[in-house]
């Protein structure tokens, strides 16, 4: 862990690294919210310990536990998609929990759920379980 407030903790992203040619700016980090209500905890990557844990300069897992989601849309990107980092995404998903309502603070359909990159770095192990009527 690289850097704490009242309330967040920054984690080095370990999988990807800025991207000094991009249009964008990343700082290689990602912020993870320290309150345990707040809707942040409901996104797919967690840490362990939790974030209320957590110190500057602690040591955490960074992990998705096995988690059932429904793919509300998929793109693919040619050529990768400049996102501030590297490498670059070939693909997203947009996905929320296949359990459960989805739609924070009114948001609809669309904008609700938590992308995944797809550049086949991060540890993700994906299987199709079925289909939605």
């Amino acid at each position: 862990m690289v850097g704490a407030d009242r309330f967040y903790v920054y984690v080095r992203w370990p999988w990807r690294r800025p991207d000094p040619e991009s249009a964008f700016w990343w700082d290689g980090t990602r912020a993870f919210a320290r309150d345990p209500e707040h809707r942040d905890l409901d996104q797919l990557w967690r840490l362990d310990p939790p974030p209320a844990e957590l110190q500057e300069g602690d040591f955490c897992q960074v992990l998705i536990p096995p988690t059932e989601v429904v793919v509300t849309w998929a793109a693919h990107f040619d050529p990768p998609k400049d996102m501030g980092w590297l490498p670059r995404p070939t693909g997203a998903l947009n996905v929320v929990p296949a359990f459960g309502e989805w739609h924070p603070d009114g948001e609809d359909e669309e904008e609700s759920g938590e992308g995944l990159y797809l550049d086949d770095v991060e540890p993700l192990e994906i299987e199709r379980l079925g289909q939605l009527p």
